[in-house]
């Protein structure tokens, strides 16, 4: 079947959240796990071998090939996967296809750079089957460097109730890897919104959460892999679409103080974090920015987190007064040499011009 950006309602099953139950009642339903991918080759192979390698057996694993020009294909065909191939839409038309051709009654979504632990599935259908009100279940996640080594625990909150409010004060889940959706929740809400470059995972928790009850879990499902190529490292487009994607919210806001005091923290939070990201980022690469680039970024510093301008100024003004300072210490330095060679040599002079030594 053709790929979708979005899920047609309409087309999609008629079933109530009432009937989530069902999922839980039927014996060892099948999961699916949706890997998207463009240029993934890096690290691919141990995405998809993390799935496979899952404790709970029922598992189909999908990889959703974005259009990649790299070996992405071959690594993913050697594997038992489903594999499937579009031209390059984005990452979240290709969840979305994922989703549209997934068999599983639930659903992790796994990024090809990111690894699933072991005993993952098991334990979000655990929790599920626990709470067959909630939507979806969220676990804990670990960081790990690009070589795959450990690097630091997420020391997120595992929360227990109001999680739309947590979710308007920031995205506390944090690491999409680490919840395990039931199907029918994302089909009913309509897929992920494919006008988002970035954030398009927070603007679903907060779609889902704001209608259906959430749960949590302390358990570590997940790794996510730190590198330079992670979307998260473009401050300019984190800033703008993370702000719009929690302006969206304020329809539904009013009315509820609580909501409005946790959606203003919000808004506060997430400029303050790619505010200060984006000012250190231009201060690094000033010297290399286009003029027209540098006013585009400083004009949305200005219009989100105005104090951003001057940590800009005070980041470019301590490096050259660093350097000032430097440069006249060295100059002194070589003066201070230059003299002491002097006398050296004016004292060695007077000693070969002495009396006694003329004798």
């Amino acid at each position: 079947m053709s790929s979708l950006d979005a899920f047609d309602i309409a087309d999609a099953p008629a079933l109530s959240f009432a009937d989530h139950a069902a999922d839980s009642l039927s014996q060892d339903p099948l999961v699916s796990v949706i890997i998207p991918c463009y240029n993934g080759e890096a690290f691919l192979k141990e995405a998809i071998e993390s799935a496979l390698a899952q404790s709970y057996q029922q598992v189909e694993v999908i990889v959703v090939d974005d259009g990649s020009t790299d070996s992405s294909s071959e690594i993913a065909q050697k594997l038992p996967v489903r594999y499937i191939r579009q031209p390059n839409r984005g990452l979240t038309a290709s969840r979305n296809l994922g989703v549209w051709e997934s068999r599983g009654s639930y659903i992790v979504f796994l990024d090809a750079d990111d690894r699933l632990k072991p005993e993952a599935i098991e334990t979000g259908l655990r929790v599920l089957t626990e709470r067959p009100e909630c939507a979806m279940a969220v676990g804990d996640h670990l960081f790990v460097s690009k070589d795959g080594s450990h690097l630091a625990d997420s020391r997120k909150d595992c929360l227990t109730a109001y999680h739309y409010e947590a979710l308007l004060r920031s995205n506390f889940i944090e690491m999409i890897s680490s919840v395990l959706f039931r199907r029918r929740v994302l089909v009913e809400v309509g897929g992920f919104n494919t006008d988002l470059r970035v954030a398009e995972d927070y603007e679903l928790y907060l779609r889902i959460a704001r209608e259906y009850p959430i749960c949590s879990h302390p358990a570590v499902v997940a790794e996510y892999r730190r590198h330079q190529e992670n979307t998260s490292h473009n401050s300019e487009l984190m800033l703008s679409m993370t702000v719009g994607v929690l302006r969206s919210q304020s329809r539904y806001i009013y009315g509820d103080v609580w909501r409005l005091f946790a959606f203003l923290e919000g808004l506060r939070t997430w400029r303050r974090q790619y505010g200060r990201q984006l000012a250190s980022e231009l201060a690094r690469s000033f010297s290399t920015v286009q003029g027209h680039e540098l006013r585009r970024k400083l004009l949305l510093l200005l219009n989100h987190y105005p104090q951003g301008l001057i940590l800009f100024l005070l980041l470019r003004i301590i490096p050259d007064l660093t350097k000032r300072k430097a440069a006249v210490c060295h100059q002194a330095r070589t003066e201070e040499t230059s003299l002491l060679q002097r006398v050296h040599a004016w004292l060695n002079a007077s000693k070969a011009t002495s009396p006694a030594q003329i004798g």
